[in-house]
């Protein structure tokens, strides 16, 4: 029986290397669209990231194995691309980065069950949804903004005028500088904190355990009404207590000030001065 020596070892090693680097794919998909585009991107694992481009196309760099393939569509205005198994190998998919560039007033939907879901610099309408998938959305200008996840934690910034909406089950939720006309969030065991300029905005964050912290420049720029049933509500910082916090319906009254409505069955919130 012949051995091996050990440049046929070397040689073994080697072309197992460029087998494993050949199951590497890199595709690019282009599509034309007209205004006000819908996007659809459905991850199983992996990495979604959303940016924008000044042409009127969709434009997707997707990285993926020999294992997965992505099935895209567009119908009219609306592109979808999905990920999804090889029915032929039978085997399940590994992790796919989707970096997806469109023109800024498009409608964006993202979902993934494990991994990360971004976006920055749009205006159009966001749907993020993910089982443990971490989301952050950053530089947005009058969009609707809606995020859902189990666990997955969610980071919020530079949102301007924005309808936002969040629930997750038990994940962190983190805003800062986030304003708009109503902005919701609640969590059921995770944390939920607000730091910066809220502008004229109208908040109402609720959790059931988590813990929730508001943190302004200064406790001039907003009215608070914050209420824990088996939790403290901590809001020395902030001074005596305010005037009632007006409803979206007269707010008008009050133009310089943003409305925080705050409530958890069993957590604490802490208001507060941001230098404090």
């Amino acid at each position: 029986m012949s051995r091996l020596g050990p440049l046929t070892h070397l040689a073994i090693v080697f072309l197992a290397c460029l087998s494993a680097a050949a199951q590497i794919k890199h595709d690019v998909f282009a599509y034309k669209v007209g205004p006000h585009p819908v996007i659809s991107v459905r991850n199983q694992y992996g990495r979604i990231t959303v940016t924008p481009t000044a042409i009127d196309r969709v434009v997707a760099t997707v990285v993926h194995s020999d294992a997965v393939e992505i099935v895209r569509t567009q119908s009219e205005n609306r592109v979808e691309l999905i990920t999804g198994s090889q029915l032929a190998s039978g085997a399940k998919a590994d992790n796919v980065d989707y970096q997806v560039l469109v023109p800024p007033d498009a409608c964006v939907i993202l979902s993934t069950a494990a991994g990360a879901l971004s976006a920055e610099n749009l205006e159009g309408d966001l749907i993020f949804e993910g089982t443990t998938a971490s989301v952050d959305a950053r530089s947005l200008r009058n969009a609707h903004v809606h995020v859902k996840t189990l666990s997955g934690s969610i980071t919020l910034r530079d949102i301007r005028n924005g309808y936002v909406e969040v629930a997750t089950a038990s994940g962190d939720v983190s805003l800062q500088d986030v304003s708009g006309p109503m902005i919701q969030v609640h969590s059921g065991t995770g944390a939920i904190r607000y730091l910066g300029d809220p502008g004229h905005g109208f908040f109402k964050l609720a959790s059931g355990t988590g813990n929730i912290d508001v943190a302004v420049p200064s406790a001039g720029m907003a009215q608070f009404k914050a209420r824990s049933v088996k939790g403290k509500v901590d809001r020395r910082a902030l001074g005596p207590q305010l005037a009632a916090i007006p409803t979206p319906g007269t707010a008008l009254l009050h133009p310089a000030l943003a409305s925080f409505e705050i409530h958890s069955l069993r957590g604490n919130i802490s208001l507060r001065e941001a230098s404090k």
